[in-house]
């Protein structure tokens, strides 16, 4: 789905759109689990801007707010192939803006107010891509590897839960299989909890590979795979 759409949730929960953006964004929060958490989350604020007691700004409020604005990021942080975080994050930022969830003109007076907005990343697009498939295996010690990829993004996203601690020095690597059979560096693994974009040509893989190599990586697999899921 297109980064607009993941762009309107403030204007959603405001009813600041028009009657063909909120049906094309409606018909975008029923499969994207990211933008319905950050609708609910504006929800939560919006009651608290009505309740806001009018007051004028100190003199050097406007300009303070200006320039905070004018140097924070709007657009939403991409995470870059091999980026690992927790399964369970959801990064989070604070959003300064002069749009009616930042200022609102209240009986002659400006009410200020700072909102906590998610962010989405390039994993959370993955997962919730209309075209999205997923493949899951278990590791002989019990852990569990997933792959998720959208052909039409030209994504994937490699997520592992419970896996053993590789000895000291080591790491979890990812590697793509083509159709020779050889395998590709597709990033490594900091933690045994975690989720991160795949590297390389995902389009071209037939599988997805998982061993334990060292923690600057390898150029070959070293050992044999912890986790092999064949892509269909």
């Amino acid at each position: 789905m297109s980064e607009d759409l993941h762009s309107l949730s403030g204007a959603y929960v405001l009813d600041a759109l028009s009657d063909q953006e909120r049906a094309d964004f409606e018909v975008h929060l029923r499969r994207c689990p990211a933008c319905r958490d950050e609708v609910d989350s504006l929800r939560e604020v919006t009651p608290l801007l009505a309740e806001t007691v009018s007051t004028p700004p100190p003199p050097a409020l406007r300009e303070a707010v200006l320039a905070a604005a004018a140097t924070t990021r709007q657009e939403a942080p991409v995470v870059e192939a091999g980026d690992v975080r927790p399964l369970r994050q959801r990064v989070r930022r604070h959003w300064v803006a002069l749009a009616a969830a930042a200022a609102l003109v209240v009986g002659g007076g400006i009410t200020w107010q700072v909102v906590d907005r998610v962010t989405t990343s390039v994993t959370d697009e993955v997962m919730a891509a209309p075209d999205a498939r997923s493949w899951e295996t278990t590791t002989a010690e019990g852990g569990t590897v997933r792959v998720v990829r959208s052909e039409r993004m030209g994504k994937a996203v490699l997520q592992v839960e419970g896996l053993a601690a590789p000895d000291s020095g080591h790491a979890y690597q990812a590697w793509l299989q083509d159709a020779s059979g050889a395998m590709s560096p597709a990033g490594v693994m900091s933690s045994t909890d975690g989720e991160m974009v795949l590297e390389g040509d995902v389009d071209a893989a037939l599988g997805v590979g998982l061993s334990v190599e060292p923690a600057a990586g390898s150029e070959q697999p070293t050992t044999d795979p912890v986790a092999l899921i064949e892509l269909g």
